[in-house]
């Protein structure tokens, strides 16, 4: 699990683009052609006013404060908002005006047509799934914009019970399909309580802390182990059932295991004497093991924290 990066600018530009795109969609559901504002790119896009629409939500929304809110509040805004509409007949209007599965159909459905999941996936550029690292999350579109793959995208606040925040950006997690549909699902949690990748608590105890580590020295038998330094990690991991899915991976750390006993400490120092070029120490690192040693690129490549984490429990990196 890892928390996201903010501060980019390329994270800041997908913000800004996911807030215009659809505060554009949802403007024009709900008035149609008494919305004068031009399309976000100047393109000519057809989207009828939807008719029926709760009045609560229709003047809720209308309020631009209360859709930027909706659209792009942080996490902890959008837990004070998760139950600001509760009845079925609010919440299917809710359902008509932000629709997730429109959004993420790139096929058939038009009202996303210029923005959709694929453009959000490629402007975020999360390269393995945020909450396991262990496989790539690339977001793959031809010369041809034939859309092959991408993120999913995990709703923190599921989107069945909390509607309202189906399209909040900080409630669109890109996550491995596993992750999101097989472990998390729908299940609902407290953002206090448990790990979310675009917030992090003031208090250092409610803050994601853990590393890998290993029960044996024995290379054939040895399994992976987590090691949370508080509750609040211990119970996220927990949640995402990672101590789990990772006794998958056992094979990695006893192939680590064994390049320590064959290579004692040596190893790194050979592959170094063996290259042509000369190389930074991170470089060299990630010729030797196929991961990043840097913290904040362990995001993209598969199992990088893992591999860290147990080669310094090894002393093969210091």
């Amino acid at each position: 699990m890892f928390y996201i990066d903010q501060t980019s600018k390329a994270f800041q530009d997908a913000k800004n683009e996911h807030y215009q795109f659809i505060r554009y969609v949802i403007k024009k559901k709900l008035l149609g052609k008494h919305f004068k504002e031009p399309h976000p790119k100047k393109l000519d896009q057809k989207i009828y006013q939807v008719k029926g629409i709760h009045s609560k939500v229709a003047a809720f929304l209308n309020d631009e404060v209360n859709l930027k809110s909706v659209l792009v509040g942080t996490p902890d805004v959008l837990d004070k908002l998760k139950h600001r509409f509760k009845t079925k007949k609010a919440q299917d209007s809710i359902r008509k005006l932000i629709n997730y599965d429109a959004f993420t159909d790139t096929k058939s459905d038009k009202t996303f047509r210029f923005y959709h999941g694929y453009d959000l996936a490629e402007k975020l550029d999360i390269q393995t799934c945020i909450y396991c690292n262990r496989l790539y999350t690339h977001t793959i579109i031809t010369d041809k914009r034939d859309f092959i793959a991408r993120a999913t995208f995990d709703h923190w606040f599921p989107k069945g019970t909390y509607p309202l925040l189906a399209l909040s950006f900080y409630n669109l997690i890109p996550s491995c399909n596993v992750c999101n549909s097989s472990i998390k699902g729908s299940d609902i949690y407290a953002l206090k309580n448990i790990f979310h990748p675009y917030y992090k608590h003031k208090s250092t105890s409610k803050r994601l802390d853990f590393s890998f580590s290993y029960d044996l020295e024995d290379h054939i038998k040895a399994t992976s182990l987590l090691e949370p330094k508080n509750k609040f990690s211990a119970d996220s991991l927990e949640a995402l059932q990672l101590d789990i899915i990772y006794k998958t991976h056992n094979e990695e750390i006893r192939e680590l295991i064994y390049l320590k006993k064959a290579f004692t400490n040596s190893y790194l120092r050979s592959v170094e004497s063996i290259l042509k070029i000369p190389l930074l120490p991170e470089e060299v690192y990630r010729l030797a093991f196929g991961v990043y040693l840097e913290d904040e690129h362990l995001v993209r490549r598969p199992l990088s924290k893992l591999k860290k984490d147990i080669l310094f429990k090894l002393g093969i990196i210091k």
